[in-house]
């Protein structure tokens, strides 16, 4: 009897492989892969996207809470009580010194209390560079008595600044100013307050002073 003979790991229809089938399906299946990755890449890029607009959403809303309670804080302060009496000290002092004839003229030399109020707006002044606080915020609420206080102690300070031998007394109150009057001119009004201006509200800090406190009985 004859035996069939077949080649171990040939073709069963003694057909040899073609030598492109395997490397073509090799390629197809690599570009099948690359294209899920890249599409897996793709929505990755998209989420991160997503998270950092975000967080960056988050991030502004805490740093517009946090600069409403710092700017509430410094508000409340400078309407307290306390305050009030330094602000009025300061601008009785001012008052007196100056002006001459309805003249406003230099003073060279301030007390305790207007001291006071300048270091008030010195660390305000700190807070807006350091960005606690914006520009806009500060113009809201006290550019008005801070530029006041700049015209009528510019010269004490500077008197100061001489004697300690320290151009940086202050110096953030100053840039603090210049900047406010930058902000007025921007907003078409007059950057410099009048000495009418002036007097009117240093009368009127003078006379919040002499408020009597109001006292709650149950």
């Amino acid at each position: 009897m004859l035996a069939l003979v077949r080649t171990t790991g040939g073709p069963r229809n003694g057909h040899a492989p073609h030598p492109g089938h395997s490397g073509r399906w090799h390629r197809y299946g690599d570009r099948c892969h690359l294209d899920g990755l890249g599409r897996q890449a793709q929505l990755t890029e998209q989420s991160l996207a997503q998270t950092e607009r975000s967080l960056t959403k988050q991030n502004e809303r805490l740093r517009i809470s946090l600069e409403v309670d710092l700017l509430d804080r410094l508000q409340d302060r400078y309407d307290s009580q306390l305050f009030i009496g330094r602000r009025s000290a300061a601008a009785k002092y001012l008052l007196d010194n100056a002006f001459v004839d309805d003249r406003m003229v230099e003073v060279e030399r301030l007390n305790n209390a207007a001291f006071q109020v300048c270091n008030f707006f010195e660390n305000l002044a700190y807070l807006q560079t350091i960005d606690a606080l914006s520009a806009t915020a500060v113009w809201n609420t006290f550019s008005w008595d801070l530029r006041i206080h700049w015209s009528l102690c510019k010269s004490g300070i500077e008197k100061l600044r001489e004697e300690w031998q320290d151009p940086t007394l202050y110096e953030e109150f100053e840039r603090l100013s210049r900047l406010m009057g930058d902000m007025f001119r921007e907003r078409g009004i007059p950057p410099a307050p009048t000495p009418e201006a002036i007097r009117q509200g240093l009368e009127e800090e003078a006379a919040r002073g002499e408020e009597p406190r109001t006292t709650v009985t149950e």
